[in-house]
């Protein structure tokens, strides 16, 4: 019998299932001390790179990693114009001029809010403790807010739970200012109010120390009393005199008052790295409230009752009853429409025209996010162009600065000597 060949059974493979990996979580270098709070972090799932709210398209992932390799500079951010935008012209909570190094910061919770992905990944947000003014007011505000968790930072956690971590963030942008945080009691103020209240201040100033004369002074002793002198006797003249018939003198230092006050926030606004505070559509608004009520409280006093009636060009009389109640209508909206126009006036021109310069200024900046270092070329070349229009047009918004001023005085003067003296 011949001998065979053993059988030797070969192992089929065992196909598995085909899983799709799951990423690797990158855990940053921190010291010794700073472990067991990264990794408690890690564990519950928290965004440490700022890639947790990534919405599938990868922006905010490089966003945030972008903030992880820089740490606390920013200048690795690639540029929006619309961040720009809310730092230079709209009401920020800090005064930022460079992105991500605040110089002061008004409303600390507010600004934490604002830049918490970034803060949440500073190095120094693992061994900052937070004091406890700061703790109070971050746990205050997530107990009657308890939408934070919807934060991508406050994932996974609770509303009592945020609150540390809120105040920590607070904590390091405190310890990133250069000249501090304002206390809680003044969280309402924002770069535009900070900056026009130094204006009103240094116009004070000027005004009492400069402009006022001694009781034995006949002349003016200065540049800065005789110009602002010309500019009363003008306004006197032109512009109050011939709105109330004979009683400007007595209307003319406020209307003089409201100039130099819408004067001097438009020029602090010029100013770059500060904030206008006649771009905030509050602001100006508050101005046109005033006169809207000096136009009916004084257009009452005046005339009493009568001053609704007069406001009516026609005399009343039943067989006009219809018109003359479609034109009283029609002049209570226009009544109402002339404050606000005011406000709009003046608050457009100077918003548009701040925004149209930081775009000259932004052309190269928006260049090279956009396209890269492939074009440093054209994005310096731009850049140049840009800043050369914005000196030209920034000599134009001086002249407007001084134009909006003028404008809104004359128009209030003509509301309000039209709401005492209607005959004219």
């Amino acid at each position: 019998m011949a001998e065979t060949d053993p059988v030797v059974s070969v192992p089929q493979p065992v196909v598995l299932p085909q899983v799709e990996p799951r990423p690797a979580v990158v855990v940053p270098e921190v010291d010794e001390d700073a472990a067991p709070t990264l990794a408690a972090e890690v564990e519950r799932g928290l965004p440490r790179d700022g890639g947790a709210h990534d919405g599938g398209d990868g922006v905010d992932a490089q966003h945030g990693d972008a903030h992880g390799a820089a740490g606390v500079d920013h200048g690795a951010h690639p540029f929006v114009f619309t961040d720009a935008l809310a730092h230079h012209n709209l009401p920020y909570p800090a005064w930022e001029p460079i992105h991500g190094k605040p110089l002061l910061i008004f409303d600390a919770l507010t600004y934490s809010l604002d830049n918490i992905d970034a803060l949440v990944v500073d190095p120094a947000f693992a061994k900052t403790q937070p004091d406890a003014r700061q703790l109070a007011w971050a746990e205050d505000y997530c107990k009657s807010n308890p939408d934070i968790v919807n934060y991508d930072a406050f994932d996974g956690i609770s509303n009592l739970e945020a609150g540390p971590r809120l105040a920590t963030a607070m904590a390091v942008a405190d310890a990133r200012t250069t000249f501090g945080s304002f206390p809680r009691a003044l969280h309402w103020v924002n770069q535009q109010i900070f900056f026009g209240s130094i204006a009103l201040l240094l116009l004070t100033l000027v005004v009492c120390l400069l402009f006022r004369r001694r009781s034995t002074q006949v002349l003016p002793s200065n540049r800065v009393q005789q110009g602002l002198e010309a500019i009363t006797i003008y306004f006197r003249d032109n512009i109050v005199e011939p709105s109330f018939h004979g009683h400007g003198s007595a209307w003319t230092p406020f209307f003089v008052s409201i100039f130099l006050m819408i004067l001097s926030i438009n020029l602090m606004g010029l100013i770059p790295g500060t904030g206008t505070m006649s771009g905030n559509i509050g602001v100006t608004g508050a101005f046109a409230t005033m006169i809207l009520l000096m136009m009916l409280g004084c257009g009452m006093a005046a005339q009493g009752p009568k001053y609704w009636i007069t406001l009516v060009p026609i005399h009343f009389s039943w067989a006009m009853s219809p018109v003359w109640l479609l034109l009283l209508v029609i002049e209570l909206l226009g009544l109402a429409l002339r404050p606000f126009a005011l406000a709009v006036r003046l608050f457009a021109n100077m918003f548009a025209g701040h925004t149209v310069l930081l775009v000259f200024l932004s052309l190269g900046y928006v260049i090279l996010a956009q396209s890269g270092e492939g074009s440093r070329g054209l994005a310096l070349g731009l850049h140049a162009t840009g800043f050369l229009l914005a000196i030209g047009f920034h000599a134009m918004e001086l002249l407007v600065a001084f134009i909006q001023a003028y404008v809104f005085t004359m128009l209030s003067a003509m509301f309000i000597g039209a709401s005492i003296h209607p005959e004219h």
